[in-house]
């Protein structure tokens, strides 16, 4: 049987982009596929990221723009401060990082810009793709859908999945007296989200949110929290994007027959934050192992007019792809799960509430606690240490006792 490539990716996105580039290292043939004109554009992120990246690519300089050593968390009447001595998060120009990521993969293999998939043939594994308006056709012998949260591959194995609306807006102000610090907002309203306000340069905010509502409710509330909230007085909007943000959910597949889903695609996001790159990142991983052993291991040479033979590759390249779901399960799921708890916790809180429980921080010295112990992106390590010390419960008003006795099975 002749294929064209070992592995097809559709989306040439950060991590489409990061497994191309890993499997042809190991000398796969590989193809990568992907509708956009421009790799990166239009921005659809808030661009922080922990600075742990560093370990999983090798990050240019130029590409960060900021870096954070802490937070100042707000409820409606009251503050709190986090932070660590060292930097804990990079700002990165997230179009040039993708825009990096891709042209790092394009010296290795065949890039297929401005190509729509139209079709995916999940067993034979041939891709059908639009390009100068003709169809084409591509043979692989696995295919890998890294398409965002939009994706035509996952919409072949799974159910619709559930998604937040996010906006954000690039702000320009007269200066920022703390660059190393980003404001994050909560407000009963908008869980299971919140309102952020990074700073990218002395002058420069993106300040966006994800929530429930819609882009049109987004844009309200980002306009009233400018009006009535933002620190600086003075501020001009010089560009206004949108995106969504999927749900993890962890009954949807990650794989089946010749496919495989990873990013935004297969729900790979952080529940609390909707941030999804490290996680990705990692991923990337898992899959480039699954890919090279089913690759090594299996013959793909067979008949494919053959129904017994192709079910019978099919149910071999399925062992493959079942470790890479449990990779992925065995680094994440624990952490999705308390960060699934917090979430709903949260959701449970009015604006009163939080006012109430950032009083109480104060009290306890909690704000200490969380600069020790808090990560942006292992939120479990903070979460174990409140409810070793009761703070789950004695943070909250007592009102809230039975619903978290619920969510936490204290």
């Amino acid at each position: 049987m002749s294929f064209d490539y070992d592995v097809t990716i559709i989306g040439a996105g950060p991590i489409g982009s990061s497994l191309a580039y890993e499997l042809a290292q190991e000398g796969l043939k590989v193809s990568l596929i992907d509708k956009k004109k421009l790799v990166g554009l239009p921005l659809q992120c808030a661009g922080i990221v922990n600075k742990r990246i560093s370990e999983l690519i090798d990050l240019p300089d130029d590409l960060i723009l900021n870096e954070a050593k802490g937070a100042f968390l707000h409820s409606k009447n009251h503050s709190l401060t986090v932070s660590k001595e060292e930097t804990q998060a990079y700002v990165v120009d997230r179009v040039a990082l993708d825009q990096f990521l891709f042209n790092r993969a394009d010296e290795y293999v065949d890039t297929f810009l401005s190509s729509k998939v139209v079709d995916v043939d999940l067993k034979r594994g041939i891709v059908q793709f639009k390009s100068d308006s003709k169809i084409k056709k591509i043979h692989s012998k696995l295919i890998v859908g890294a398409d965002g949260p939009l994706s035509l591959c996952s919409s072949k194995i799974n159910d619709d999945f559930n998604y937040y609306d996010a906006s954000q807006y690039l702000v320009k102000v007269d200066n920022i007296e703390d660059m190393n610090f980003v404001d994050l907002y909560a407000c009963g309203d908008l869980f299971p989200g919140f309102i952020w306000a990074i700073p990218v340069y002395k002058n420069i905010y993106r300040i966006g949110l994800f929530s429930n509502d819609d882009y049109k409710r987004q844009s309200q509330i980002l306009n009233e929290f400018l009006e009535n909230d933002f620190k600086h007085e003075s501020y001009d909007v010089l560009e206004k994007y949108k995106g969504k943000i999927p749900i993890y959910d962890k009954s949807n597949k990650l794989f089946e027959d010749r496919l495989l889903l990873i990013g935004d695609s297969a729900c790979q996001v952080k529940p609390t934050t909707g941030g999804g790159l490290l996680i990705g990142l990692e991923s990337v991983q898992f899959a480039k192992k699954a890919i090279l052993n089913s690759i090594n291991e299996i013959d793909f040479n067979r008949d494919l007019n053959d129904i017994q033979e192709l079910d019978n590759l099919l149910d071999d390249l399925s062992l493959y792809l079942t470790q890479y779901e449990k990779d992925f399960e065995d680094r994440f799921l624990k952490e999705f799960d308390y960060q699934f708890k917090v979430q709903k916790t949260l959701c449970t809180l009015s604006d009163d509430d939080l006012d109430y429980f950032f009083i109480k921080l104060k009290e306890k010295d909690a704000d200490k606690l969380i600069s020790e112990y808090g990560d942006m992106d292992n939120q479990s390590k903070l979460v174990k240490e409140f409810i070793k010390r009761g703070l789950i419960i004695a943070l909250l008003p007592k009102i809230h006792k039975k619903e978290l006795v619920k969510i936490w099975l204290l």
